[in-house]
């Protein structure tokens, strides 16, 4: 009985130190638990049937609390929002949240706190249930606080919101291919400028195949980008003809750069400017045909006067080359053109106006060449000159036929109003000029004299000697004459051997003294002629103006006194009454 009882006892015994034994395991179980609880960096509460009932100090830093008394026996929706960022009630939420980890074991969400003092901060939560009693329920919780994840979520939404928007709005097409050759995205701009969708265009065989429909081309096409893609990062630069979704076709400039594992390639839309470069080449062109063609030559100049151009026809009519005066300042300008020329150069600088102007301009021979100048001037988009072009059009063979016709008009004029043998004026100049001096003589008060001379026995002269030694007889007798005459009196043939003389500004004594020489010296000088020397005399009959007389009355008077000249034996001088 005794040794039953010792054995009941000794099992007792075992079972309580078994019993000791696992609640000490447990209690260094849950000091170590406590210490882990205590130092996670993380925030862990205890929720049990959905009251808070221990934190860490995590917990308590994390919601700004110095007393774990004011977060337990809180419900997790009351150190939340009104609302989370769904715009679902908080206490809705959470109780669906916690109804969730006790049938599932655990959940796992986003979700918005409060701060003690009522800034918002966004957690993760982990929920793992410990006990799920009926009307009992332990949930063992765990946030982490976010607030810098979803800052730095947000700046990327932002970033890639901006870059959206930038690839939406962009001027040029965006493509992204993958390293499959699969077209990832294409902009909006893209299908404006081709037309062609990511649906289109799922692949880039499709694309080359719908963009490039001619094989030869579209073989260049694929060489060349085959041989960008062997260097990678490298942008490359092309240009090519696309065929358009709508049959247009359109010059596009591809700048591809080619990635590890992506390509990028922006697309401009060249076709305008490719068409003015076409029209600007054939506007070139027209002008260097026309340059070359004009007949003139022309210069042109950069904006400090440095030869930037010569056509054919400066060097044809200079003797200078372009590659002599390329960049430099052409010496053709005659000292005595160069204040002209510069004072013209300042009004086109000035004005902008083209500027006209005749001057001299030296060969490369030195050769001097009378010029038309015209400038004119070209502006940069600053509306700054740029270049100066200059016409010189050659006028040297117009000046000089100018010359010969204003030679030709005065022979004319000369031939209208002189006698054609003896030079002297003839019969309708010397009256002319008679009628002019009576009105001078009248208007100023002064006398006026004429004498009506005849050679004596000049028929006689033709007759013997013939008419040609005749001339040379007139033509002396007319020197005799003019050597005897004052600078202003007035000499002209008034028909055959008859000569008039017209002497303003008169006195008889003078006149006597003037008619009486010329007499004189006609008889004793020989005239010269071919066939040898001459003598001969003259006879004169000479009237002064008085009052009113007109030329026909005083050669009327002139000549009656010439004829009782001739009467009363020649070779002398008879005034009028």
């Amino acid at each position: 009985m005794t040794e039953k009882k010792t054995i009941e006892e000794l099992e007792k015994r075992i079972s309580e130190l078994e019993n000791e034994v696992q609640k000490q395991a447990l209690q260094n179980k849950d000091e170590k638990y406590r210490i882990l609880f205590e130092k996670s960096k993380d925030a862990i509460l205890i929720i049990e049937n959905g009251k808070f009932i221990d934190c860490n100090k995590a917990a308590m830093e994390m919601l700004g609390y110095n007393d774990k008394n004011k977060i337990f026996q809180a419900h997790p929706s009351e150190l939340s929002p009104d609302t989370q960022p769904d715009g679902k009630d908080s206490f809705v939420k959470a109780k669906k949240m916690m109804d969730y980890a006790l049938k599932n074991g655990s959940n796992r969400f986003e979700w918005n706190h409060l701060k003690s003092n009522g800034d918002i901060f966004p957690v993760e939560v982990l929920l793992t249930t410990i006990s799920h009693q009926k009307n009992d329920f332990v949930i063992h919780t765990i946030w982490r606080d976010i607030t810098k994840r979803k800052s730095a979520e947000k700046s990327r939404e932002k970033e890639k919101e901006i870059l959206s928007t930038i690839l939406e709005s962009t001027p040029y097409g965006i493509t992204l291919i993958d390293s499959q050759d699969k077209y990832l995205y294409v902009n909006p701009y893209f299908t404006q400028i081709t037309g062609y969708t990511l649906k289109d265009i799922p692949t880039r065989e499709d694309w080359f195949k719908k963009a490039y429909p001619e094989e030869s081309y579209r073989n260049k096409v694929c060489k060349a980008w085959g041989n960008d893609s062997n260097n990678s990062c490298l942008a490359k630069n092309h240009e090519f003809k696309i065929k358009c979704k709508n049959g247009q076709s359109k010059y596009i400039e591809f700048r591809s750069t080619f990635l590890k594992d992506r390509t990028i390639s922006v697309l401009t839309d060249i076709t305008q400017r490719k068409k003015v470069e076409e029209e600007l080449k054939e506007s070139e062109e027209r002008l260097q045909t026309i340059l070359s063609a004009t007949p003139d030559p022309i210069v042109i100049y950069n904006n400090v006067g440095e030869t930037k151009y010569l056509n054919p026809a400066f060097v044809e009519v200079f003797g200078w080359s372009l590659d002599e005066l390329e960049g430099k300042h052409i010496p053709f300008v005659p000292d005595d053109q160069k204040p002209i020329t510069s004072k013209k150069i300042k009004e086109l600088r000035d004005s902008g106006i083209k500027v006209q102007f005749e001057s001299k301009r030296l060969t490369k021979q030195g050769r001097s060449i009378d010029v038309i100048i015209s400038s004119s001037c070209i502006k940069n988009i600053d509306d700054e000159i740029s270049k100066l072009v200059v016409i010189l059009k050659d006028i040297s063979d117009q000046n000089q036929a100018k010359k010969q016709l204003k030679l030709l008009n005065l022979k004319l004029k000369h031939e209208a109003s002189h006698d054609p043998l003896t030079g002297t004026l003839n019969r309708r100049a010397i009256l002319n000029s008679l009628e002019k001096e009576l009105i001078r003589t009248k208007r100023r008060n002064t006398k006026l004299s004429i004498g009506l001379c005849d050679i004596d026995f000049f028929k006689k002269v033709n007759d013997e000697h013939g008419h040609q030694v005749g001339d040379d007889v007139l033509c002396s007798f007319v020197k005799v004459i003019e050597n005897t005459l004052r600078p202003y009196d007035l000499l002209g043939r008034y028909g055959g051997e008859e000569f008039l003389l017209v002497m303003p500004d008169s006195t008889v004594s003078i006149e006597k003294v003037i008619y009486e020489r010329l007499r004189a010296k006609t008889a004793d000088h020989k005239m010269v002629t071919r066939s040898g020397e001459i003598g001969i005399t003259v006879s004169i009959g000479i009237t002064c103006s008085k009052g009113d007389d007109t030329a026909d009355g005083m050669i009327a008077k002139a000549d009656a006194a010439l004829y009782r000249a001739k009467k009363n034996g020649r070779n002398q001088l008879v005034f009028a009454d």
